[in-house]
């Protein structure tokens, strides 16, 4: 009887944890996929396209003639993350006088894909017109959005660019947005306020709706927004100039959101459909310099100190938080300019926005080079592009890039890219700066912006739903609730999968010194064996550095990429303090000024490192790594031609 009492309160007590981990994850009731950079159109199918120079855009339509030309990009089959009910797409595209971009997509369960569902054409010359009605056994389309008569799981989509003769249209961007609206408003993870985030208010210019001396003023809250987010970037567009543009001609309507979307992109600015489920992700789309313009419905009272009463449907601009967490808007509805600035309070502007209009929002940026990271498994990153004639990998290899890592785009060069991986910080002159070198394009896919809630502590952790492949020991990862008590990592690349709890920590990790010591060790041992690898920073293989970066970051430490940055960070410790899972350093044979190879203490004597010396990594004592008894080792001492230091990086 002890024992059944004891396994049901062990029982309840699971339970109660595993709901409380998917509580603090959040159900999604929807997610943004973004694809706009190499890597993201992997297998599609092109016609008429071939890959554009990055500044230009993904691919550019080429015509062997002097005829228009219509070119096409048809994506592969894409496995949402679940299963959804209502589908959101558009475009951008570099688009000339007479050219247009029209959009359709697909959906399936498990048997047949539906009919193409259209979205209707573009022009930026205004013109625009939605497809009109459409209705099949899967769904119908309303206006803008696909609403599905029972949930479906795969999608896919069709971009047309059509070309007048001697244009070349550029595909830049293309954005689809998956719901399922069975499921319930979460007011809790919608309204939770991350810690540190303070005041923000970005100065985007304010424009009144209702100044506008025309007919339909109050009908032009989405381009009024869409106009204060393409000047406060710097691309002049008047309210009236943006409504024409946006002009929905089949519909009678401005508010279109793939057609508004779809003119900033033809404006020069990255736009695209999104709808996030918490105002926290609000907050890191503000600070990572995407502006929002948002979609609200609400009722009498429900929003105080709007300008309108109630409203089925109106757009605002979201241009940051007060240091109470309530949103700082600019509503276009304000009778004047001066007062379209509106601060709502959180938790009323989550229920009109996050609930009612599943946090509907055009995403407006100049630039998507911040916004970039690897797909998984992970990318190499080189000095040079391999096929610059300047040697081979081991020549040019300088580290790898994992999946989520946040990047920053600075040059194309055909199939290269060079970039900044800014969670790899390196010596640069007095101080440190994000590591430079070249990725393949292929493996750089879009990072949509969101704080980290893990990071995978096994050394090769198994993606489960459906979803294919490993994660690196490292990855961070942002967590949503799953299924049987994993919770859904959330991959770049629009990608996803099922993840064991006892493969990750939850961020910030929290544990005693002590404790922290013996984990960090625990992870180094678990690539005891493992062939050395040069510039490797995974699962896959690791160089000295790389091991030690690893073996910290699977704990919630982030250390500089190579072992003289490494050692840098870290402070002196005499060799009879030295704890468990701190490091020792050492130089350059000829040279001993330069470190140039770290290792972890074991305890004991003993210590752990990635080394040519055997091409493997290892456990061995401090005698047979360097020749003496370790307690007779003092900091700075030069043992077999080189330094030997002892440093810490723990408290």
């Amino acid at each position: 009887m002890i024992t059944k009492i004891l396994f049901l309160a062990l029982l309840t007590l699971m339970t109660t944890r595993t709901k409380a981990q998917e509580t603090a994850a959040g159900a999604l009731r929807s997610y943004t996929l973004v694809h706009a950079l190499p890597g993201d159109f992997r297998d599609a199918e092109t016609e008429n396209l071939e890959p554009a120079e990055l500044a230009e855009g993904a691919f550019k339509a080429v015509s062997r003639s002097s005829k228009p030309v219509t070119a096409v990009l048809t994506s592969p089959q894409i496995k949402a993350l679940f299963p959804f009910d209502r589908l959101l797409l558009t475009a951008n595209a570099a688009l000339g006088p007479g050219d247009s971009l029209s959009f359709q997509a697909q959906v399936k369960a498990d048997g047949d894909w539906s009919p193409w569902f259209d979205f209707g054409s573009f022009n930026p010359a205004g013109g625009a017109a939605s497809a009109g009605s459409q209705e099949n056994p899967f769904g119908r389309m309303a206006i803008d959005t696909v609403v599905l008569k029972a949930r479906a799981k795969y999608l896919r989509y069709r971009i047309r660019l059509s070309a007048a003769a001697g244009s070349a249209p550029a595909l830049r961007l293309v954005s689809a947005v998956c719901t399922d609206s069975s499921l319930p408003y979460n007011e809790a993870a919608a309204v939770k306020k991350a810690a540190g985030g303070g005041a923000l208010r970005l100065a985007v210019p304010q424009y009144s709706q209702m100044l506008e001396q025309v007919n339909y003023s109050k009908d032009i809250c989405s381009p009024t927004s869409l106009a204060m987010a393409l000047n406060y970037f710097g691309v002049k567009s008047a309210p009236l100039e943006t409504a024409a543009r946006v002009f929905d001609t089949a519909e009678n309507i401005y508010g279109n959101w793939s057609f508004n979307a779809a003119f900033a992109g033809a404006r020069g600015l990255y736009a695209w459909l999104t709808r996030l489920n918490s105002l926290d992700e609000a907050r890191e789309h503000l600070d990572a310099g995407i502006l929002l313009v948002a979609s609200l419905t609400y009722g009498p009272e429900e929003l105080k100190r709007s300008p309108l009463r109630k409203t089925a449907g109106h757009l605002l601009v979201i241009k940051g938080f007060d240091a109470k967490g309530n949103v700082i808007t600019n509503d276009p509805a304000a009778p004047d300019g001066k007062t379209v600035e509106r601060v709502y309070d959180r938790r009323e502007f989550a229920q009109a926005w996050l609930k009612n209009k599943f946090g509907t929002a055009y995403a407006v940026t100049p630039a998507v080079k911040d916004l970039l990271t690897a797909r998984p498994p992970f990318a190499e990153m080189f000095s040079m592009p391999l096929d610059s004639g300047k040697g081979g990998r081991e020549k040019l290899i300088e580290t790898q890039v994992l999946p989520g890592e946040r990047a920053r785009l600075l040059e194309a060069r055909g199939a290269w890219l060079n970039i900044e991986a800014l969670e790899q910080p390196r010596k640069d002159g007095k101080g440190l700066a994000p590591y430079r070198g070249w990725i393949e394009a292929k493996d750089a896919v879009f990072a949509v912006p969101g704080r980290p809630d893990a990071v995978v502590k096994a050394k090769k952790a198994a993606l489960g739903g459906g979803a294919q492949g490993e994660l690196s020991v490292g990855v961070k990862v942002k967590l949503a609730a799953g299924e049987k008590g994993r919770p859904l990592a959330l991959l770049p690349g629009g990608e996803g999968g099922l993840i064991s709890e006892k493969d990750i920590n939850r961020l910030p990790v929290k544990l005693p010194p002590e404790e922290l010591r013996k984990k960090i060790l625990e992870t180094a041992r678990k690539f005891l064996g493992d062939k050395y690898y040069w510039g490797g920073r995974s699962a896959s293989g690791v160089d000295c550095s790389g091991l030690v970066s690893l073996a910290y970051r699977a704990w919630g430490v982030d250390l500089p990429r190579n072992a003289s940055d490494q050692f840098t960070a870290a402070r002196s410790v005499a060799r009879e303090n030295l704890q468990p899972a701190d490091l020792i350093f050492s130089t350059a044979p000829a040279d001993n000024a330069s470190i140039d190879h770290v290792m972890l203490y074991a305890g004991n004597g003993r210590l752990i490192e990635a080394t040519r010396d055997t091409d493997s990594v290892r456990e061995v004592s401090f005698k047979e790594k360097f020749g003496i008894e370790f307690d007779k080792a003092k900091n700075g001492q030069a043992i077999k031609g080189k330094k030997v230091y002892f440093r810490r990086i723990l408290k």
